[in-house]
């Protein structure tokens, strides 16, 4: 049985989700479909990739991920199949695919030619993405429905930099999650590449700073701030039972945002 995954910013109060589950269905009812996520932030390319590339590797090989986001089709953004890792993407060349894998080489690349049937508003998920992964489930080779390409469109994404003197490591926040953690792109081997058992000081915007890293949310009080690395190995600023809906989360009490700076300075 195939497995087809969805990943959108359409929300889950629209009819958008379940007339693409329909359409597949229709096409494919022995298909099994799941939800990697329907709240990503309205077009947010960056918040997408985060997602995706670490749900996707769960999943076994040969699954099929269709994304929408930002997901129509103009002349300089095609509608493309990536064929990675032993997995089938589907969506808009927006970049996110080079967000995705900066250090995949992708084993087939395809622009689609499928089109839409009517002239109504696009809705190129359910009208071209299901098409496709519904050709790629049947076994059908891409090279049928479109074109090889070599190239993706490349989105430059900052990486941490580390000081001359290689005492401090530069960062950003990429991502705050539901309960309104902060996730860095301070991955756990950039900083034990970096740490040689010195001690050390997480700084954060406002004159925020952290001196300690746990290996879970509960070694602290419930309220309490913390940083350790999630489980997708990046360095994360959280608070014990936060919750972003109500404001206490780690982001809406510290003021900081996506794409604020932070640093790590080894004393």
């Amino acid at each position: 049985m195939a497995i087809i995954t969805l990943t959108s910013d359409y929300g889950t109060k629209d009819y958008f989700t379940a007339a693409i589950k329909g359409a597949l269905l229709s096409e494919a009812p022995e298909v099994q479909i799941v939800d990697i996520s329907h709240e990503v932030s309205p077009f947010n390319t960056e918040e997408a990739a985060y997602i995706l590339k670490n749900a996707y590797h769960h999943f076994p090989e040969g699954t099929i991920h269709m994304i929408g986001i930002d997901a129509e089709a103009t002349p300089n953004k095609l509608h493309v199949v990536c064929k990675v890792d032993g997995h089938y993407f589907i969506g808009a060349d927006t970049g996110i695919f080079s967000l995705m894998f900066p250090h995949f080489k992708a084993e087939q690349i395809i622009a689609l030619n499928i089109s839409q049937d009517d002239d109504s508003i696009p809705f190129p998920m359910k009208d071209v993405f299901v098409k496709a992964a519904c050709h790629i489930n049947r076994g059908g080779t891409l090279q049928v429905i479109g074109r090889q390409i070599n190239e993706l469109k490349d989105l430059i994404d900052f990486q941490p930099t580390l000081s001359a003197d290689r005492k401090i490591i530069n960062g950003q926040v990429i991502y705050i999650d539901h309960y309104g953690n902060l996730i860095s792109n301070i991955t756990e081997k950039v900083f034990k590449e970096s740490f040689a058992g010195a001690e050390f000081e997480l700084k954060l915007p406002r004159k925020y700073s952290i001196k300690t890293l746990h290996k879970s949310y509960s070694q602290v009080s419930e309220g309490e701030m913390l940083a350790l690395f999630n489980s997708a190995g990046h360095l994360e600023v959280a608070m014990n039972k936060g919750d972003s809906n109500h404001a206490n989360g780690a982001s809406g009490l510290l003021g900081i945002k996506v794409k604020d700076r932070i640093s790590i300075e080894f004393l």
